[in-house]
């Protein structure tokens, strides 16, 4: 079966072990982290993780941002986890209540592209709130929606980035992370040919509404969401 989150996590863990920083001396923030399983993951690999996100009783994301996450974070927990060595926050994505050079890792999965504001303001100050706390030589790993058709994203909610504005509007505006080698922008036929699901698939597939045949048939790789093809794009940064 397969889902782009599950790459998006895989291809957080290469990276961060290709820098070596998965050793007992690294500390990592996550911006956006809800419930996902990497800082569980990191508690048992790294000195320390903060796993950070609002988490308010807000319609439409209780599910993955519980508002109970920071209190019983063990509640949630997909398999047993250092519970010293992970601690979940209220926090504001783009405003981090931390020193300066303060991390080793910085990582945001698929959240910074809802953080709100015109032409990507939301993203674009938490991206520099990532540079801010991340140490010389750390780096930041962070993946975000991405239009393979290079339409204009959906609405002001959902700034979805597309060949142009994943530059003009966030890589170029950095200062001191940049990317640790170029991006790769093309798409495979197969995944064109095998890999596109329906939004309203997509919803299915997340809430377990549909069985394994059907996920098996229906890879969640490409997001199709009236004429936009949405996918992951994966940015590795080093400061």
């Amino acid at each position: 079966l397969i889902h782009r989150k599950d790459w998006e996590w895989a291809l957080g863990i290469v990276a961060m072990r290709r820098f070596g920083k998965l050793t007992k001396n690294s500390k990592a923030i996550g911006i956006g982290s809800g419930t996902e399983p990497i800082p569980f993951y990191l508690s048992n690999n790294i000195n320390h993780v903060y796993a950070t996100d609002l988490y308010e009783k807000t319609e439409g994301w209780e599910k993955a941002a519980p508002s109970d996450f920071p209190e019983n974070p063990k509640k949630y927990a997909p398999f047993p986890y250092n519970e010293d060595a992970l601690t979940v926050l209220r926090m504001d994505g783009t405003r981090l209540e931390f020193p300066s050079d303060s991390f080793d890792i910085v990582f945001s999965f698929s959240s910074i592209e809802h953080f709100g504001g015109e032409d990507y303001s939301g993203a674009l100050k938490s991206l520099k709130e990532m540079e801010r706390v991340l140490k010389p030589g750390g780096i930041a790993i962070v993946a975000t929606e991405y239009i393979i058709n290079n339409k204009n994203p959906p609405d002001v909610t959902n700034q979805f980035y597309n060949e142009h504005t994943i530059y003009s509007h966030l890589i170029d505006k950095l200062d001191v992370m940049k990317l640790v080698e170029p991006l790769d922008l093309t798409i495979s036929q197969k995944t064109l040919d095998k890999g596109i699901i329906d939004a309203s698939n997509a919803v299915d597939w997340d809430t377990s509404k549909v069985d394994d045949d059907f996920k098996q048939a229906n890879p969640y790789v490409v997001i199709k969401l009236g004429n936009i093809l949405v996918t992951s794009i994966m940015l590795i940064f080093q400061k």
